[in-house]
């Protein structure tokens, strides 16, 4: 069974339509660092959907083929990831934070609804709260089951004993980590297979300073959540319990959660019939209706 995305140390982690490029640039760029992207669609509502630790903006296909018709629609490689640059020294969140505002400023986005998978749950929460008017929504995928708390020194012994395990032998800790923990026994051997070829050839390096900014971050999301100026929505698998009261708690502006039943971390690609049909639910409850 899978433990809560807070309780562990963290979850490891073109189309159908016509691409429209009338106003984007051929090329996204921050502080010279290539932030790759592909846009879709058209309409006044855009989601803006960032990927998961190790993982692209290739494993948002199936959500592609299905909004473009009616949406903006784009997705990113977060830089150190994919097919973006790795060519600079910090991977903190308060960096990629800055990234999402500057694909936001250079297409020219409006009325963005920010999606994101797994870690980058807290992404979003970090720009929500610094442009505030930037972001029409945030949908986090998997992730945010109850806000994080600032850890203790035992704890903190812990990760730092981890991330040496990671630092020794990368490949084989996450290979034990990731089998346990984020996948279901019913989960089709091929998405294992992608998820895991995609762990095993991103940089090491930078995956575990992400790692390690994801754990700073994630301390914070009590106080995040209260800044939220929006309703947070979750399309979660139901597998992880979400901790609705301590939500309620912290969200300044509520809650709600839709779930999709039985799979493991990677929901959007194992069912995405499903998936797709909660995340218009969704789209269609912030009143974003096209």
């Amino acid at each position: 069974m899978r433990l809560p995305f807070n309780h562990m140390l963290v979850l490891f982690l073109l189309a159908a339509c016509n691409q429209d490029n009338q106003k984007s640039p051929a090329e996204i760029t921050r502080n010279d660092l290539k932030i790759a992207y592909y846009s879709c669609g058209k309409g006044d509502t855009t989601l803006l959907f960032v990927h998961g630790w190790c993982i692209n903006k290739e494993y948002w296909q199936p959500q592609v083929n299905y909004f473009c018709p009616k949406y903006k629609v784009v997705t990113i490689d977060l830089p150190g990831f994919g097919q973006s640059g790795k060519n600079r020294t910090d991977w903190n969140f308060d960096e990629y934070t800055e990234d999402i505002k500057a694909v936001v400023e250079q297409l020219q986005l409006k009325n963005v609804i920010l999606i994101g998978h797994s870690m980058s749950g807290d992404i979003l929460l970090n720009v929500s709260n610094k442009y505030p008017s930037m972001v029409a929504g945030i949908v986090g995928i998997d992730n945010l089951h109850e806000p994080g708390s600032p850890i203790t020194p035992e704890q903190q012994k812990g990760y730092n004993d981890f991330f040496d395990k990671l630092s020794a032998g990368f490949d084989s800790t996450v290979n034990n980590y990731m089998k346990t923990s984020l996948f279901q026994p019913t989960t089709d051997t091929a998405v294992v297979n992608r998820v895991m070829n995609n762990v095993f050839t991103a940089d090491s390096s930078i995956a575990i300073q992400v790692l390690k900014s994801l754990t700073v971050t994630s301390q914070k999301e009590k106080l995040l959540m209260q800044g939220l100026s929006h309703k947070l929505f979750l399309l979660n698998s139901d597998v992880v319990l979400i901790k609705s009261d301590s939500l309620n708690k912290y969200c300044a502006k509520g809650f709600q959660a839709e779930l999709v039943h039985a799979t493991g971390h990677y929901p959007m690609i194992e069912k995405p019939k499903e998936f797709n049909m909660a995340l218009q639910k969704i789209i269609n409850d912030m009143g974003n209706r096209e």
